[in-house]
This record gives C-alpha cells, structure tokens and sequence, in this order.
C-alpha cells in the first residue's frame, strides 16, 4: 500500500494520519450514536459504567482530560442523568438506571456492527503492532515532556 503524499509527493506525517483516522471513526461510529441522541463522550461514559457497574466523575476525569474538561464531563453526566439513564448512589458514583441498561445494550449492539465493519481486512497483528507502536510513540514523547519539564525548572 502505497502512503498518502503531500503536494510535493512526500509521505504525510503521522500526525496527519492520526488526526484523519481520529476523524473519520467519530464520523462513522456518530451514525450508530446519532440514533440514540448522544455523542462518542456520552458513550465513554456508558461503557467505563458498563464495564466497572458505576463511575466516579474525578477519576474518569483522569482518563479522559486531553478529551474533556471536567466541565464538560460534568455536563455529560448531567445530560444522562437527566434523561433517566444513570443515577448517583451514595458514594457519588453514577451507576445506569434499567432504562439505561437499555439504551446501553443498544448502542453497543450498533456500535460492535458498526467495529466489524471497520476493523475488516485488519488482523489481530495488524492492530497490535499498531497500539503497540503508537504506545512506544505516547511513551517517548511522555519522557521528553518530562525531561523538558525538569530542565526548565
């Protein structure tokens, strides 16, 4: 396979490819949201509760900070909450209603349709050496961050 170029016939830089990948799945997964009236961050919200029974907004706050800010996370769970499709308990977590298990249920079914038409000709291999590039990628840039960080100070 042959890389997309620029205008001069150089390879794109990986950033290009990042961002276009990035934006062509939220395109193509916001059909499967856009049905239930709620975007890709309402559906991290559903899947962490989904996968941990409950969410704790501060926590998840610091697994999602470079997508959202805590304002917007807020808004996110208000939104839900509101709709009736997650509670808080007594611990400040937010857990789904049975109308939320629901909703959830669905958009998953439409969301792993829509994984396995996107993931086609891709094997196992294929995207781990992927994420496991990407991972040595985020890893390398963490350490000069930090480095750079330290020798400012």
């Amino acid at each position: 396979m042959t890389p997309v170029t620029d205008e001069h016939g150089l390879p794109k830089p990986i950033g290009w490819y990042l961002k276009e990948a990035d934006q062509l799945i939220t395109a193509f997964f916001d059909d499967a949201f856009d049905r239930h009236c709620i975007t890709r961050y309402h559906w991290m919200v559903l899947r962490t509760i989904a996968s941990k029974s409950y969410i704790n907004v501060d926590a998840h706050h610091e697994q999602v900070k470079y997508f959202l800010s805590l304002k917007r996370l807020n808004g996110i769970i208000d939104n839900l909450d509101t709709r009736g499709w997650i509670k808080a308990n007594e611990n400040k977590n937010y857990q789904f209603t049975d109308a939320g298990k629901r909703l959830y249920d669905a958009v998953n079914h439409a969301y792993e349709k829509q994984l396995l038409l996107m993931m086609q000709g891709v094997t196992e291999e294929d995207y781990n050496h992927v994420i496991d590039t990407l991972d040595r990628i985020i890893t390398n840039l963490n350490k000069k961050v930090s480095i750079e960080l330290k020798e400012s100070n």
